[in-house]
């Protein structure tokens, strides 16, 4: 199982470097072509359509993936109900754009959420075969069905970019990928869907608890951009929008993909808790030394990092993303504890745990957005994570009946070998700014280059000093030893 999980995950995170990529370079050249204007506008657009999108987040999907045995009833069922949910909230979207017009004083969402409704209509139609490609644990397909949507969505977006210099070149873009999405379900998975409702009862028992769990979460996803959409408008929310999704790339980029191909394997041993246990033990250790010192170190260079990929019109942005990145890295710490509710079948903690976080973010919130702005959203969110890791920690301790101390075994490696890294690179920055000794990109490349040597230095000194326990050290150590194997061999011959 270990070695199912970990050629899984590599798929799936080998699949989240490729989109992000695209979405990097996509950013980096959209922020050249377009306004920040632009981008609030779609913000928007979309927080509103996820809104809609909650009256069918009953994610049936991961009902078939946790159960046993489904049958091709449960398939059809979860299809007929997913497009039925898709066309009935495309309406709805429709009927609901002018009051999404008036609620931000934009006129231009009436057509932005017509043509995105289409879009989303069309998307119901996705062949719920595919959801064998997790299943199966067949991260190949699955690699290929995801990275072809996106692919799509990239290439359309930067040619109407270039060609328009507006945000339609955005919502085209969305469309491209749910129609891409549609046609490649059915290239690649043989499985033909049917209309039928005759297991509903059976998902919706299941989903119940997996729907009040995804209102939170788009409670969570969605509140900073009602609220500084709202209050300040749209250059403020493109500001936060574009921060918040670079902020991110270290944490959820990789903790996401990870938590992806996990799952399937936590489910086939939710009925041996102690195997679960040292599995989720392994990705938390695994997930925290690969992505907590990305995170830490996005913050540390967040200033420059926005002068030279985002050029000035961002600057403001730089302190937002500081900030985010940091609650990244909180968040870090509980990245993997929803995956071990839902392979327990404990959707009912998933969402108790959810609800309690967007309280938290909610009065964090409107104490600081008055007080400081845009920047006050964020650091609601880094406050409201703090609470929700020590919450869900205790919470996943219990349910796992994990040992705290165990927990603690896997990270504090990392911990500490990413604070070492926070001051060489922090002295770094400030003694490159102290001096002048160059532009952004001098303090930008000292820093990233200050940060991968001393990070793998202090892990590898810690590690050595534990009397080289298991772990992610052992696992990376032991690939370079095969590595190196081979390479003799070959010489050899």
């Amino acid at each position: 199982m270990r070695s199912e999980i970990a050629h899984g995950a590599a798929w799936m995170i080998l699949m989240r470097l490729a989109d992000r990529s695209l979405g990097l370079i996509s950013m980096l050249v959209l922020a050249r072509l377009l306004m920040p204007a632009d981008f609030g506008l779609i913000a928007m657009a979309l927080s509103f359509i996820a809104l809609i999108e909650l009256a069918g987040a009953f994610s049936f999907e991961v009902v078939l993936i946790q159960r046993a045995n489904p049958t091709r009833v449960h398939y059809d069922t979860a299809w007929t109900l997913n497009l039925g949910f898709a066309l009935a909230c495309a309406l709805l979207m429709l009927a609901l754009a002018p009051l999404a017009a008036d609620f931000y004083n934009e006129p231009r969402l009436v057509t932005v959420m017509a043509v995105l409704a289409a879009g989303w209509a069309l998307q119901g139609a996705e062949n719920i075969g595919v959801v064998n490609f997790r299943r199966n644990m067949d991260f190949s397909r699955e690699f290929t069905f995801m990275f072809g949507k996106r692919l799509a969505g990239f290439v359309v977006t930067l040619i109407l970019a270039y060609v328009l210099r507006n945000y339609w070149a955005l919502v085209i873009g969305q469309l491209a990928i749910r129609a891409t999405g549609v046609l490649l379900s059915y290239l690649l998975e043989p499985y033909r869907p049917r209309l039928s409702v005759a297991a509903r009862r059976e998902l919706f028992s299941f989903s119940g608890w997996l729907m009040v769990s995804n209102v939170m979460a788009f409670g969570l996803a969605r509140l900073s951009h009602f609220v500084i959409g709202r209050s300040l408008g749209a250059e403020p929310l493109g500001l936060y929008a574009v921060a918040s999704e670079i902020a991110r790339l270290p944490s959820t980029e990789v903790s996401a993909p990870i938590n992806r191909a996990v799952f399937p394997g936590l489910a086939r041993l939710s009925h041996d808790l102690a195997h679960l246990r040292q599995v989720f033990l392994d990705v938390v250790g695994f997930t925290i030394t690969i992505t907590l010192p990305a995170s830490v170190g996005l913050a540390l260079i967040a200033v420059p990092l926005v002068d030279v990929a985002l050029g000035a019109r961002w600057q403001e942005a730089g302190p937002i993303l500081a900030v985010l990145a940091i609650a990244g890295a909180v968040e870090l710490i509980a990245a993997n504890n929803s995956i071990v509710y839902l392979a327990l079948g404990n959707t009912r903690t998933l969402a108790v745990w959810t609800a309690l976080k967007l309280a938290v973010l909610i009065g964090f919130a409107f104490a600081l957005l008055p007080q400081f702005g845009v920047l006050g959203m964020a650091l609601a969110e880094l406050l409201a994570s703090a609470v929700a890791v020590v919450i869900t920690t205790i919470m996943t301790v219990r349910t796992t009946e994990m040992r705290f101390i165990q927990l603690l075994g896997v990270a504090w490696r990392p911990v500490m070998a990413t604070i070492a890294m926070s001051a060489v690179v922090g002295g770094v920055l400030a003694a490159g700014a102290n001096r002048s000794f160059g532009e952004s990109w001098l303090l930008l490349l000292a820093g990233i280059g200050a940060g991968v040597v001393t990070y793998p230095a202090a892990l590898a000194t810690l590690w050595i000093a534990s009397g080289r326990p298991a772990g992610a050290e052992q696992v990376v150590v032991g690939r370079i030893q095969a590595l190196l194997a081979r390479a003799a061999i070959r010489f050899a011959r």
